[in-house]
């Protein structure tokens, strides 16, 4: 009899399962070689970064044309990359130009227009003066916020002839003693808000300084170090000394802060261009003078805001006190101070300052000279470009830092740039860049 025998069945079931990697295997296998490909990415970032600061250091990139030319032959006057890049981001020399149509008088701020024809100045009538021909007027002198103007009288207007002239293609009346103003007033014209200080300094003699009470002041770094000191005019414009820039003239190496009397090199703000008149300033020693133009303007605020500048005719008498500031040495040969110093000075007559025991004829009619006789109390390396102030009422920066013989000795007081003297330069300066 046949025996039906069960036959095995080919069962086709999942196939055995595989075991999971471990986190340890999975970290050798795809982990180590991104950290190292990472680690290696950086290394090459470190060290293209350190190969970019020391080519930097001794070379200049001319990046149009892939080339590296020695770094003393950027600003050189000569072009040395085919595109002219080693030439274009420089100091630039401006000379002092023809005399600017528009100026304000110390006598409540009056305007005065110049006669092109003649050479003569005439006080601005008010008759029909308007908003248009205040706002051209302050353009002369550079300026671009909106002006304020009102109506004075004045009882001694003797040396001024009348005439009608022109401002802004219209006619404007000139005021002189023979003939008096339809409206018997001239403009009183306000270009900027200025010279406005939250205090008044507390300290005399000197010491710390806050910069609530110096809100204009600046220090100018070059490569992240301090160099030199400057006051805001404008909230695009920095007043300086030109011969802060004597070696350093390419712009892109120089940065300005403000806002604060501590120094240090965080939060500076990029330079666009700067002016000086003269690149070979130093003989003779007239023109210390320079102007930064920031790459975007200043936000005003409680511990940033502008300076005065000086009228064009007021004289200032010997033993009128000044103050000054800066983060300059404390003493000579000594080392920058880490916060803003002050100190109130007074200005001393060009005949002591040019005796034989002390400056021998060194000072011209372009520069102030101002300290203390018996010496102690002066400026020195690090305050160059800084601000020497006068305060009639709003604080003016009549001076700059300049030179000097040593700091604080007897007999060489401090030299500083007359501000007034260069008011046309000033001028010419900030309108080409409106």
């Amino acid at each position: 009899m046949d025996t039906d025998t069960e036959q095995p069945l080919n069962k086709r079931g999942p196939p055995p399962a595989h075991k999971r990697p471990t986190a340890t295997q999975t970290f050798k296998r795809l982990g180590i070689p991104l950290i190292a490909t990472g680690l290696s990415i950086a290394a090459i970032i470190v060290i293209a970064f350190l190969i970019k600061l020391a080519l930097e250091r001794y070379y200049f990139f001319c990046s149009k044309t892939f080339k590296f030319i020695p770094l003393q032959q950027q600003c050189n006057g000569q072009i040395d990359c085919s595109w002219g890049e080693d030439e274009d981001s420089c100091v630039q020399k401006v000379a002092d130009g023809p005399p600017v149509e528009a100026r304000i008088s110390k006598d409540r701020s009056t305007l005065q227009v110049l006669d092109k024809e003649t050479g003569t100045w005439f006080w601005a009538c008010h008759d029909n003066f308007d908003m248009a021909l205040a706002k051209a007027a302050c353009k002369q002198m550079g300026y671009t916020s909106i002006p304020t103007f009102s109506a004075v009288h004045i009882a001694n207007m003797q040396g001024l002839p009348f005439r009608e002239v022109t401002l802004n293609n219209r006619v404007l009346r000139g005021q002189d003693s023979g003939r008096q103003c339809l409206s018997g007033a001239v403009v009183s014209l306000t270009c900027s808000t200025c010279g406005e200080s939250a205090r008044a300094p507390r300290v005399l003699g000197g010491g710390q300084a806050r910069i609530s009470t110096w809100p204009w002041q600046v220090s100018l770094q070059h490569k992240s170090q301090h160099h030199c000191g400057g006051s805001i005019i404008d909230p695009s414009w920095i007043l300086t000394a030109a011969h802060c820039f004597q070696q350093n003239l390419a712009t892109q190496n120089w940065r300005v802060k403000a806002g604060t009397e501590i120094l240090s090199n965080v939060n500076t703000l990029a330079v666009e261009k700067i002016f000086i008149i003269d690149v070979n300033y130093m003989f003779p020693k007239d023109n210390d003078i320079a102007l930064v133009k920031l790459s975007s303007p200043l936000n005003i605020s409680g511990t940033v805001k502008p300076i005065c500048l000086p009228f064009f005719d007021e004289e200032l008498p010997p033993e009128t006190p000044l103050w000054v500031t800066g983060w300059g040495y404390t003493k000579q040969d000594g080392t920058l101070s880490k916060s803003l110093q002050q100190a109130e000075i007074k200005l001393i007559d060009s005949s002591t300052c040019n005796a034989m025991e002390a400056y021998q004829g060194e000072i011209s009619d372009k520069i102030l000279c101002a300290g203390l006789m018996e010496g102690g109390v002066d400026t020195c390396q690090g305050d160059s470009g800084g601000p020497l102030m006068y305060n009639p009422g709003h604080w003016q920066v009549v001076g700059l830092v300049s030179w000097g013989h040593g700091c604080g000795r007897p007999s060489t007081p401090g030299i500083y740039t007359k501000v007034q003297a260069y008011l046309n330069w000033i001028y010419t300066v900030q309108r080409s860049e409106l």
